[in-house]
């Protein structure tokens, strides 16, 4: 086809030969940013450690080089390094590793994927070629050749907002066939396209809003993928265990620190210069993945390092004021220090509903 796409054979198609299974996409899958040196390059031991910390609070599974992963800025050897160091540090405990797969066109994407097959990684968040919207013909199209190209790993679909493609029940019954699709991450707002995902496809998906976390559990949702654990794991950790056990009110009230807190925070973050305190003047002049990792880097449980390019970093006096401002305004939403040491071994954040 001119493409430089991978053929498989017919027959690897009809079942996977490794990977994550439906079954163990389940429980809170962590989004953590990738760490950057101040030169901008990988910042392996800071990746590790971010790992270890994760894999400790107890995290399913940790999903890295998607969009909070900043893809986009990855060369062909940074992915493979990141899939290398998620697969050592997950192997052996239980976690899920998945390793984002985006691109432009279909060759990358499936370059990306299989290279991550190839390293071990147990799944892959991927997305369809996005700069145009698909037809629904083309989008089963494309995930049938991907699947089928990719049969040893586990291929969980990236729903994103940001991306203009509709992906209504239908499509992901016309799918479920391919042993390998998981189901997909819905990184959205829209609570009721989520309930009837739940209710009407066959596949599993995972919410990524944190905000909705007890009504999640509520409903018996599979999990959650949470982003905000990079911020405040110890919050992440008390609603659940009250959500184990049966206590949702008391969990919402445990919740709204994280929802009031970080949105009052974000309000002056989001580059509405009207409404940012005078103690963080200036960091409207950054943009939004500049001031998340600011963010992350502030509350201190992960490093993240700085952005990397075209993102401009928020310079070091500016990320000391940031620092400043939430151990003085919003003390109870800073992690411990040793918040991951407090947490027994073999811990799962989310609580096992009853058979």
């Amino acid at each position: 086809m001119g493409l430089g796409l991978t053929t498989v054979s017919k027959g690897a198609a009809t079942a996977a030969q490794g990977g994550l299974p439906r079954e163990r996409y389940r429980g809170v899958f962590a989004y953590p940013a990738t760490p950057f040196a101040d030169d901008y390059s990988l910042d392996e031991t800071a990746l590790r450690s971010n790992l270890r910390k994760l894999i400790r609070i107890g995290v399913d599974g940790i999903v890295l080089a998607g969009s909070t992963g900043e893809f986009y800025t990855l060369s062909d050897a940074d992915h493979r390094r990141i899939a290398e160091i998620l697969r050592e540090e997950t192997r052996g405990k239980d976690v899920a590793s998945v390793i984002g797969a985006q691109g432009l066109n279909t060759a990358d994407i499936l370059r990306r994927a299989q290279a991550a097959m190839d390293v071990g990684v147990d799944a892959v968040l991927a997305m369809q070629p996005f700069y145009t919207t698909l037809t629904q013909r083309e989008l089963l199209a494309f995930w049938e050749h991907f699947c089928r190209a990719c049969p040893r790993i586990g291929v969980i679909i990236y729903h994103f907002e940001k991306v203009k493609q509709p992906y209504p029940p239908e499509t992901f019954r016309k799918l479920a066939h391919l042993p390998n699709l998981l189901g997909s991450k819905e990184a959205h707002y829209d609570f009721k396209q989520w309930l009837t995902l739940q209710k009407e496809s066959p596949l599993v998906h995972m919410s990524a809003t944190d905000a909705w976390m007890v009504d999640l559990y509520r409903l018996k949702a599979p999990g959650l993928g949470s982003v905000n654990l990079s911020l405040m794991p110890h919050i992440v950790h008390r609603v659940l265990q009250l959500c184990g056990e049966g206590k949702f009110f008391d969990a919402e009230r445990a919740l709204l620190p994280f929802t009031e807190g970080l949105s009052r925070l974000r309000a002056g973050l989001q580059g509405r210069s009207g409404m940012l305190p005078a103690e963080l003047e200036g960091l409207d002049r950054y943009g939004g993945v500049a001031r998340s990792k600011a963010l992350v880097n502030a509350f201190g449980f992960l490093r993240v390092g700085p952005p990397r390019p075209p993102a401009i970093r928020v310079p070091d006096e500016l990320a000391k004021r940031l620092r400043d401002y939430a151990l003085a305004r919003y003390p109870e939403l800073v992690p411990p220090a040793n918040f991951a040491e407090t947490i027994p071994p073999g811990y799962r954040l989310w609580p096992r509903l009853a058979a």
